[in-house]
């Protein structure tokens, strides 16, 4: 799945690479997120532009009955999105791109787990396909917007550490995933495939990555060399 990402772009440089409007203030360049924090998200506003907005990781659909529910729905299934239940109206609805540098999962090897980066081989951005949602507390009338992040099986690269991975949008289907008017299951559906490998890399990382706390430029430094997809997994990663 994907439980931890890193988003440490220029947001004015990537807003205008989204071709979106910044949010209103900057947040601080993010190495380490965990599910439950704010994340930015580009998403299609009522009068048809885009806008860069701050939403809270862990989607809360419009029937939830308390925030406990986002614990559970950081990521979505691209299998089963379109019909989940808690996905299934902002699937319809309610797209968007999420901007990142890198995400992080873990390898068992002797000793431990060890993180392990992914990024982008050319350092551009990814951006990750996700569904965003609003959602009002019934005890305090306060409205809450949500996100996830859509996962998929894992492409030649992540599968040397994971079998999933998130959704990685190519540019060319920004405005087919965005429009709120495309209601195509099918063509929605088509768009949730694993990247081609050869596009990414991965390096192993810090284990204080493993601290949600730990959110610092440290987290995005090799320790090792590029994990490689021909020879052991254990030896890629030591």
């Amino acid at each position: 799945m994907c439980g931890r990402f890193a988003q440490c772009f220029d947001v004015q440089a990537t807003a205008d690479w989204l071709e979106a409007q910044p949010p209103a203030e900057t947040p601080p360049a993010r190495y380490n997120i965990a599910p439950g924090s704010r994340i930015l998200a580009c998403r299609v506003q009522a009068d048809g532009q885009r806008e860069l907005a701050s939403l809270h990781w862990g989607l809360l659909p419009s029937w939830a009955k308390d925030r406990k529910l986002g614990v559970k729905t950081f990521n979505a299934r691209a299998e089963t999105v379109a019909e989940k239940p808690s996905f299934r109206a902002a699937f319809k609805h309610r797209r968007c791109l999420i901007p990142a540098d890198a995400f992080y999962e873990w390898k068992t090897v002797p000793g431990g787990k060890q993180p392990v980066a992914f990024r982008r081989r050319d350092e551009q951005p990814m951006t990750f396909a996700g569904l965003w949602e609003q959602w009002t507390d019934p005890g305090s009338g306060e409205c809450v917007e949500s996100a996830t992040i859509i996962v998929t099986q894992a492409n030649t690269t992540i599968a040397a550490v994971h079998d999933r991975m998130p959704v990685i949008l190519d540019r060319a289907h920004w405005a087919e995933w965005l429009n709120p008017d495309n209601q195509s299951k099918t063509q929605l559906t088509g768009l949730l495939q694993p990247c081609p490998g050869e596009e990414m890399i991965g390096y192993p990382v810090t284990r204080q990555v493993g601290q949600p706390r730990f959110d610092a430029p440290e987290c995005l430094a090799p320790t090792g060399p590029l994990i490689s997809t021909t020879i052991g997994q254990t030896d890629s990663i030591r």
